[in-house]
């Protein structure tokens, strides 16, 4: 069942990562098989040394996008960073 329809509102949809990519591709696709289909992912990469960029980089999906910190800043800078960007309900 796709709930998506031209006057769905945008809902934003925060993703947190540090290190995670063990469980990012599941997290990701997680998110992107909602029924609620109108949705922005903005998975913000806190300065992971893993692969996780490489992961979100692999997707070819324009409802996903990518903030990156260079050095490990925490959640609450990773969150605060989001609340500037993002265009959805949170």
């Amino acid at each position: 069942m796709n709930t998506f329809n031209g006057n769905s509102k945008l809902v934003s949809i925060v993703l947190p990562v540090y290190n995670g990519a063990r469980f990012l591709r599941q997290s990701i696709d997680s998110c992107l098989q909602q029924t609620y289909c109108n949705i922005e992912l903005i998975v913000v990469d806190d300065g992971s040394e893993d692969n996780s960029v490489d992961i979100v980089n692999s997707y070819d999906d324009d409802r996903i996008k990518l903030i990156r910190h260079e050095t490990n800043r925490k959640l609450p800078a990773a969150l605060n960073r989001v609340l500037t960007i993002h265009r959805g309900s949170i």
